[in-house]
């Protein structure tokens, strides 16, 4: 039976996710299987890197746009329809969970998150996975095809890799320079003429997590491209990484803006109080258990600087800009 395993190389940290799977497959996965890597990748100078990370010796390149889970949904959608695998593994977390549940709801088939193991059959899959907050395992089987797995955080775990040697089976561009962006309606407006934060409809603010001085003045350049205003959180103004007339929360600015870009921020209740009459909070973090990721109305698991430096891009081709 075929698997495929994907390995989303246009957003950050392919190296553990690809190191994750392959633990996966070599411990936690049982059954007579011929299996495949799917690789997304979006800049040419990463492809040869991502096939060397991909843990299955068969491999297949898909070239298409950045950071767009819709379109590569839409891409293995036409993989199951077209070829019928049966089984897709993805790796653990908030971004293969959201791609995992995509495929399932498009194409009628079952999903299953934080697998710890999985035994593939003839016509079900057996699934081993942590239930009641860890204190038990349990069961499940699953019928429906395909089968869209991500695989628990435990597989995270440093585990020594074993060296393959790839045999890339294709190599196909599915950009869509036509769907470049995914805003359908996207109101573009310019940063309060004062520069008053609590007037401010558009906020980019910077917390802590964005790790320094030079990276969080790169978030406020972003900000600056995209017409919005630029704030930060306490410990960002406390450490000098911008001025203390930037500072959100109980000691400086309450905000009310449309939108709310959090970059890098844990979500403290004293920042928080400075932005939860935002009309929408979008939350940039790598820890998707930060507390304003559950709080956000949207949250994106990532590394904050690379998205709104390529959000900014976006923002700025629509102005023509670039």
């Amino acid at each position: 039976m075929r698997f495929a395993a994907i390995l989303d190389g246009t957003s950050g940290d392919a190296a553990r996710r690809a190191q994750a799977l392959a633990g996966f497959l070599r411990e936690g996965l049982s059954g007579d299987l011929a299996g495949e890597t799917l690789v997304f990748y979006h800049h040419e100078r990463d492809r040869t890197r991502l096939v060397e990370l991909a843990p299955t010796r068969a491999v297949r390149l898909i070239k298409t746009t950045a950071r767009r889970p819709d379109r590569l949904a839409a891409i293995l959608t036409a993989v199951t329809q077209g070829e019928g695998v049966p089984l897709f593994l993805f790796p653990g977390g908030a971004a293969g969970t959201e791609l995992a549940t995509r495929l399932a709801c498009r194409t009628d088939g079952a999903v299953l998150t934080d697998a710890l193991s999985v035994e593939v059959g003839p016509e079900r899959l057996l699934c081993r996975k942590n239930v009641y907050s860890g204190h038990m395992v349990g069961r499940f089987a699953l019928t429906a095809r395909p089968w869209c797995v991500t695989i628990d955080a435990s597989w995270n775990d440093e585990r020594a890799r074993t060296s393959l040697e790839h045999d890339v089976m294709s190599d196909s561009d599915e950009t869509d320079e036509t769907d470049a962006t995914p805003f359908e309606d996207l109101e573009l407006v310019d940063p309060p003429a004062t520069g008053d934060l609590a007037e401010s409809r558009f906020l980019v603010v910077a917390g802590y997590g964005a790790g320094s001085r030079e990276r969080v003045e790169r978030i406020a350049a972003a900000a600056g491209r995209m017409g919005a205003a630029f704030g930060v959180t306490r410990p960002v103004a406390m450490n000098a990484w911008a001025p203390m007339d930037r500072l959100i929360g109980v000691s400086g600015t309450r905000t009310s803006p449309k939108l709310c870009i959090v970059v890098g921020a844990s979500g403290a209740p004293a920042f928080y109080w400075g932005i939860e009459k935002a009309a929408f909070i979008a939350a940039i973090d790598p820890d998707q258990q930060a507390p304003i990721v559950r709080n956000a109305d949207a949250a994106v698991i990532d590394d904050g600087l690379a998205v709104i430096e390529e959000l900014a891009q976006i923002i700025a081709a629509e102005r023509g800009n670039v």
